[in-house]
């Protein structure tokens, strides 16, 4: 394999979009630390998607897996999410 220098690599991640970078950090500092992601980094990666259109012109899934004729009241439901929840 190549060997690449650090001035490569920084020239390669300034190509990337911001999702992708923000990506890029993401694995990269997950690598080195075994902490999860804090509150302020999650916000941060949320803002730089949403600044790229990452969430623009995204199709609604809604009502397209919805199965017209099943009928689960309310009580079915909330037995049925309890159940899940123990297990």
């Amino acid at each position: 394999m190549a060997e690449i220098t650090f001035t490569e690599i920084v020239q390669a991640a300034q190509k990337l979009s911001p999702p992708q970078k923000a990506a890029l950090i993401h694995t990269l500092q997950s690598e080195d630390t075994l902490t999860s992601v804090t509150r302020a980094q999650a916000i941060a990666e949320l803002e730089a998607l949403r600044a790229a259109g990452a969430f623009e012109h995204v199709e609604s899934l809604a009502g397209k897996y919805a199965r017209p004729g099943v009928a689960v009241s309310e009580e079915e439901l909330d037995a049925y999410l309890q159940e899940i929840g123990r297990a």
